[in-house]
């Protein structure tokens, strides 16, 4: 990394290995937490559908087992990269209107996601546990915090994922 004096050019710039090693895992941790949720949806449909008690147990510890392992590591790492991309290129932080917006979304979704999902998915696992193998739980208390959390991730990640394609908004202007 070298420093750059110009109020155009960021603060640091990566070198062109570094910065493709950031994109990379940029884009292979953004996939792989919308890959987590769209999973967990599918478990959770499954689960919530089902009149099978094996499947039901199934799939909610399922979804436990990887929300729980890998949706904080990732939403971190997707957060760092993007921060480390936005800071070290020429797109910057708060320059263009998508990169802002990507970040915003993505702050939100990184705080919720110990705030909300991961404990959800702890009390599903927990009811699961605790309920005989051959019976079915009562999901009424679980369903609509985790299907609204399933559906409003993928929606911001699949839109920080067309902001990413068309770059939509232009410059932000800077205050005189």
């Amino acid at each position: 990394m070298h420093t750059t004096t110009s109020s155009r050019a960021p603060r640091f710039r990566l070198s062109p290995r570094a910065r493709k090693s950031v994109v990379a895992l940029h884009i292979v941790t953004s996939v792989g937490w919308l890959g987590i949720t769209a999973a967990n949806l599918v478990l959770l449909l499954s689960g919530l559908s089902t009149a099978d008690p094996t499947r039901q147990h199934a799939a909610f510890t399922a979804m436990a087992m990887v929300g729980e392992t890998l949706l904080i590591p990732v939403s971190l790492l997707t957060f760092a990269s993007g921060l480390v991309l936005s800071l070290a290129t020429k797109w910057g932080l708060f320059r263009h209107w998508w990169v802002a917006i990507k970040f915003v979304l993505t702050l939100i979704a990184v705080v919720l996601t110990p705030l909300s999902s991961v404990p959800g998915l702890g009390e599903l696992a927990a009811a699961v546990s605790a309920a005989p193998s051959g019976q079915l739980i009562d999901t009424s208390a679980y369903a609509g915090g985790l299907l609204s959390a399933g559906f409003v991730s993928s929606g911001m990640y699949l839109t920080c994922v067309l902001m990413t394609a068309f770059k939509p908004g232009g410059r932000i202007r800077k205050r005189r």
